[in-house]
């Protein structure tokens, strides 16, 4: 039982061979007949044959037309090749005489170099019968000569000594024109050479009624490239829009960056060429939307966040994004590209960015005096270079990052720190970051470096001691009179990497620093655009736009404006605090505290300095 499916599939094979031998021997048999020979020609031209000899299967004919010139014989050429599923090389090109002013020999695809017996197609079937052999040294040849009065003449020679109908055959043909320009359309989308194929065969397979014709089709290379064919034509088509990889990249994005310029006049850039490791590549950029950002966003002169990612192109730059929180989410500052994050490339890198911002930059601030506060991971490169460019400007640490960073350093295994110590030792540390007071920060942080497990490990002490040196960047008693309005991490700007890598690249990486820099300038842009619009004309998604409203204890949504009774009550807690930070409850059902910027219209009425100010920012309790 066991040996029937290999005998039926012997049987198919043999009677596949039968049958291709057989219809071979009735083309020798068959005498080529002009009908037959002239339906294997495009027909839209006029053919005078005049000799014509042979079978089926070798024949040889010369004619004549006046319809095909030195213009369209490539297109003539191309549709011979269709109609009978061959494929046709220059071979030799004559320079032009008294007589004729073309005169071209053609070969197969098949007969690729010289034959020798040392490369014998037969023997090397004979050899490995499951090779690949394209070259068989066939002797096909059409020569086409254009006389000077324009009378064209055509000698054909057909001879091929391989199979023209079989699957191994179609996989040697050329790529058509069509199918070269949707793969080109599939790169201009954003897609890969691995994502464009399979978007391609999925394409193909829709088009096919049956598996069948979809096996024939993806069988054929003149309709579905081979793989290295989709990474060649990605490499031409980077060359022809991008630059390619090396200098001609650098140029190309010169051009681009001033074309960017000379089209948007309201955005600034400033950038630096890549020219060896003492001339970093630094672009700095400030579109129109994010010079408006600054201008009316009241948050952009409180609290930025800045963060980098990498991997977005194929020579893994930094890419740095600024941005601010606002009721409609993040809301981006600026962009700075760098070739690496050495501390005086991104120095140099900020002091340009800043070069690019407008005088009203951050609220009005000012671009030299920057923002009130910054919130950054805990990059010592980054932080540092920040503070030289904006040394007014506080700077603040994501708590998540430092509990994240703690929770790597005990479990690494040149700590030695116990499994069970672990949790322990983190939880101690959250309550310090936590405190709500300093002298609280200061007790939990002493019991953490005087508790008797901790003692235990020497290097845990020691790398908490340096932590504390940083205490004023995390611990969040150290914010109480800074405006972060509930804003301890990072998360605003990790958001916007999750949207630039899966929304706008479509977590594929562009081709080199061009195409991401179109991306950067157009395809992101228009998202915050389209981001802002929804939301200013209702079409928001709900799921997300509720997030902003207040909920009361009876179910619904929103906030109640308080009328003059509690305005007055509000402003008598004010004229009653003792310090100029203090919290207001909030006159609706909902259980938050509000956030407020307060600065009486009449101090003198208050009781109170023309230079005070009141402001308090809290999450929710």
């Amino acid at each position: 039982m066991a040996d029937k499916p290999d005998n039926f599939l012997k049987d198919l094979i043999s009677s596949a061979i039968k049958e291709v031998e057989s219809k071979r021997k009735s083309f020798e048999s068959t005498q080529i007949t002009k009908e037959s020979f002239l339906a294997s020609l495009p027909d839209d031209s006029f053919y005078y044959l005049k000799a014509i000899s042979g079978n089926g299967e070798k024949f040889k004919v010369h004619f004549l037309t006046e319809d095909i010139t030195k213009e369209n014989l490539e297109q003539w050429i191309s549709e011979y090749e269709v109609i009978n599923s061959i494929s046709v090389k220059l071979k030799t090109k004559k320079a032009p005489t008294s007589g004729y002013v073309l005169q071209n020999y053609y070969r197969c695809q098949h007969n690729t170099r010289n034959w020798s017996p040392s490369k014998d197609p037969q023997q090397k079937l004979y050899l490995n019968p499951s090779a690949r052999v394209k070259n068989t040294n066939c002797p096909f040849q059409m020569i086409v000569k254009i006389d000077s009065e324009g009378c064209c003449s055509v000698d054909i020679e057909w001879d091929h000594n391989h199979s023209l109908e079989t699957l191994e055959t179609s996989n040697f043909r050329d790529l058509s024109p069509e199918c070269t320009e949707r793969v080109l359309k599939l790169f201009e989308s954003g897609h890969t050479p691995a994502t464009a194929r399979q978007q391609y065969l999925k394409e193909l397979k829709e088009s096919c009624q049956d598996e069948l014709e979809f096996h024939r089709k993806k069988a054929n290379r003149a309709v579905m490239p081979r793989k290295r064919d989709f990474s060649y034509l990605y490499t031409q088509f980077g060359k022809d829009r991008y630059g390619g990889q090396g200098v001609m990249m650098f140029e190309r994005l010169a051009e681009r960056l001033e074309q960017y310029k000379k089209d948007n006049p309201e955005a600034t850039t400033c950038y630096q060429i890549y020219e060896g490791d003492n001339t970093p590549l630094i672009i700095a950029i400030v579109t129109p939307l994010m010079n408006r950002v600054h201008k009316e966003v009241q948050q952009s002169g409180e609290m930025v966040f800045v963060d980098a990612t990498s991997n977005t192109e194929e020579h893994n730059l930094k890419v740095f994004l600024m941005c601010t929180n606002n009721v409609s989410g993040a809301l981006p500052l600026g962009i700075l590209i760098t070739s690496d994050e050495q501390e005086r490339t991104l120095k140099q890198g900020f002091e340009m960015f800043r070069s690019c911002l407008p005088e009203y930059a951050f609220n009005d601030r000012g671009r030299e005096q920057g923002p009130q506060a910054i919130l950054t991971d805990n990059c010592k490169e980054e932080r540092n270079a920040l503070k030289s460019v904006w040394p007014t400007s506080v700077l603040l640490l994501c708590i998540f990052h430092m509990l994240q960073q703690l929770w790597r350093w005990l479990h690494e295994s040149k700590n030695s720190i116990s499994q069970a110590d672990r949790p322990y030792f983190l939880t101690l540390f959250k309550r310090s970051l936590y405190a709500e007071t300093k002298q609280d920060f200061e007790n939990c942080f002493s019991e953490l470096l005087n508790d008797g497990r901790c003692k235990k490990y020497p290097d845990l002490v020691s790398y908490l001691q340096n932590l504390y040196n940083d205490k004023e960047s995390f611990a969040l008693c150290f914010r109480t009179e800074l405006l972060v309005r509930g804003n301890h991490t990072n998360n605003f700007a990790e958001a916007q990497f999750l949207v630039l890598k899966d929304v706008i690249l479509q977590r594929t990486k562009e081709y080199n620093v061009v195409g991401l820099l179109d991306k950067l300038t157009i395809d992101l842009e228009d998202h915050y655009k389209n981001k802002l619009l929804s939301i200013a004309d209702g079409s928001f998604d709900g799921v997300y736009r509720h997030r902003f409203f207040g909920k009361g204890k009876n179910g619904s949504t929103g906030f109640k404006v308080p009328d003059k009774k509690d305005l007055d009550a509000y402003l008598s807690t004010v004229e009653n605090f003792g310090n100029n930070v203090f919290k207001v409850g909030s006159s609706s059902d909902s259980s938050h505290r509000k956030c407020l910027a307060f600065r009486p219209r009449n101090p003198s009425s208050a009781g109170l300095d023309a230079d005070s100010t009141y402001r308090h920012c809290d999450g929710e309790v």
